[in-house]
């Protein structure tokens, strides 16, 4: 019986920390791809938006969770990026296109700006604003 409840104990165990690993997998699967800083394709021939960014701010953070969830069907056609705020420079980029956190600015192909949009209530407003300013 002792040699039984032991066999059950150690079961149990191992399944939690199989369980956690698996959790803590799926977790990573789910958090949003990494966004580069690098915003030198602006003007390179591809649609760009860049994306003033607060990382303490509530707003900057739905606006990035939003174009996490619309960002696949833009591959290829719009290069998404971000200018964090905080570092000196996003503070620049910011600053230059007169764009307060949670805004995401647009440029063409060309480099010119197309325009500066925020404040979405959900993703799919917001893909319909990227549809009507690039013209999909």
């Amino acid at each position: 019986m002792n040699m039984v409840s032991s066999i059950k104990k150690r079961w149990a165990q191992w399944s939690s920390i199989l369980l956690i690993i698996v959790g803590v997998a799926f977790g990573v699967t789910l958090l949003p791809k990494g966004y580069s800083e690098d915003l030198s394709v602006i003007g390179s021939g591809t649609n760009v938006a860049v994306l003033v960014h607060n990382k303490e701010g509530v707003r900057s953070m739905n606006l990035m969770n939003q174009i996490d969830v619309i960002r696949d069907n833009y591959q290829g056609r719009i290069e998404f990026r971000i200018a964090e705020s905080g570092s000196q420079q996003g503070a620049e980029f910011a600053q230059r296109n007169m764009a307060g956190d949670a805004t995401l600015v647009l440029f063409k192909g060309d480099g010119t700006t197309a325009g500066k949009v925020g404040n979405f209530d959900n993703a799919e407003s917001l893909a319909k604003t990227l549809d009507q300013i690039f013209g999909y």
